[in-house]
């Protein structure tokens, strides 16, 4: 069994080796030596194999891998990022008992990890505390977690409320250090945000679009990324999140009227389809397509593929942020929506709706 490090994100990854592979490992590893270059007929050049490595793997598999692989097939129904905060929870319970097979866990186990979440909310951040929000979601994901496990075959041991005792006691949670607030510019400010964005090339109007966009609908950087012309009705100022076409978080679909946001906002997002649609762009094509689409009209009747990364989006909010000599992510257009609904809405069902985005009670009630 080899081990090693992901050179992307640090997670520490495994694979089982047939005897060749596992000898030619250990030669490179003895000879400080590439492995590509272990041949006879090739001269060994040092690479620094296997030396200094910071990363602590384990000598075998762990004994959960495969129940946490058979509820990653049952989890199959959630995005892909609920999934992975999810699994992180998983591992990070597995690792406090050093691995120990969760069909031992006792409910002094549970207790015990419990306690330590609390006593990580009552640290500050630099010295590895977590938030509020940290701590609720772990103990949600594992609570959910141990539900599933112990309806499976080898857990039906388990006692049979021990998911219950990754609740957590209000009163101790009310000791949690409060989170930084969220920064995020004022609806003036993204106005300025999109007022200094350069406008001179195409891929620049096209920039200055996804960030109006963003403020127009209050989607999530994934949805923006992956939307088509179709999506977005400019005369009756509606979008569509729909899971099918777009990444959507936990899958859902809905209709979004338009935020009552500045009209310069909509104005920019008009605009930039109108110039889609004049250079021959139909209603299955991005409508915030990859740079080589851009400088020339459409060609073909195959749809222009949307983004497949975030990046775009992020860039584009980097480049609106400098205008105003800050940082602001993507997200923080939905964090500036909710401030700007807290002052417009006055009635629970108008803040109900205004949070969902949804096409109901606020547009008409709020003023």
């Amino acid at each position: 069994m080899a081990g090693g490090a992901c050179s992307e994100c640090s997670a520490a990854v495994m694979k089982l080796l047939d005897a060749t592979k596992h000898d030619r490992l250990r030669e490179a590893i003895r000879t400080n030596a590439n492995l590509a270059e272990i041949d006879e007929d090739q001269t060994e050049e040092l690479v620094c194999v296997g030396t200094n490595t910071p990363l602590r793997l384990p000598e075998n598999p762990s004994m959960n891998d495969k129940i946490i692989h058979d509820w990653q097939l049952y989890a199959g129904r959630y995005d892909n990022k609920t999934v992975d905060a999810h699994l992180a929870s998983i591992r990070d319970f597995e690792d406090f008992f050093e691995g120990q097979c969760f069909s031992l866990t006792k409910d002094k186990d549970v207790g015990k990890y419990r306690k330590w979440l609390l006593e990580k909310g009552e640290l500050p951040r630099e010295a590895g505390g977590f938030s509020a929000s940290t701590i609720r979601h772990r103990a949600s994901h594992l609570a959910a977690f141990f539900k599933w496990l112990g309806k499976q075959d080898g857990f039906r041991r388990l006692s049979a409320n021990l998911f219950e005792y990754f609740a957590l006691p209000r009163q101790k949670m009310a000791r949690v250090l409060a989170r930084p607030d969220k920064i995020y510019p004022s609806i003036d400010e993204a106005l300025t945000m999109i007022q200094s964005m350069p406008t001179i090339t195409r891929t620049q109007r096209r920039d200055r679009a996804i960030v109006a966009g963003a403020f127009v609908t209050g989607l999530r950087a994934a949805a923006l990324s992956t939307m088509r012309l179709k999506h977005i009705d400019c005369v009756a100022k509606t979008a569509v999140q729909d899971a099918r076409d777009m990444r959507a978080k936990n899958g859902k679909s809905f209709i979004i009227r338009w935020f009552p946001v500045p009209e310069a906002f909509h104005d920019v997002v008009v605009s930039w389809k109108e110039e889609l649609a004049k250079d021959g762009f139909e209603s299955d094509d991005a409508l915030f397509p990859d740079v080589k689409y851009l400088y020339r009209p459409k060609v073909g009747t195959d749809p222009i593929p949307t983004l497949q990364t975030n990046g775009v989006v992020n860039r584009a909010f980097q480049i609106a942020s400098n205008g105003l000599g800050k940082s602001f992510s993507p997200h923080s257009a939905r964090h500036c929506l909710k401030a700007l609904g807290d002052k417009l809405c006055t009635r629970a069902e108008e803040r109900k709706a205004w949070s969902l985005s949804r096409h109901v009670v606020w547009l008409i009630s709020c003023p």
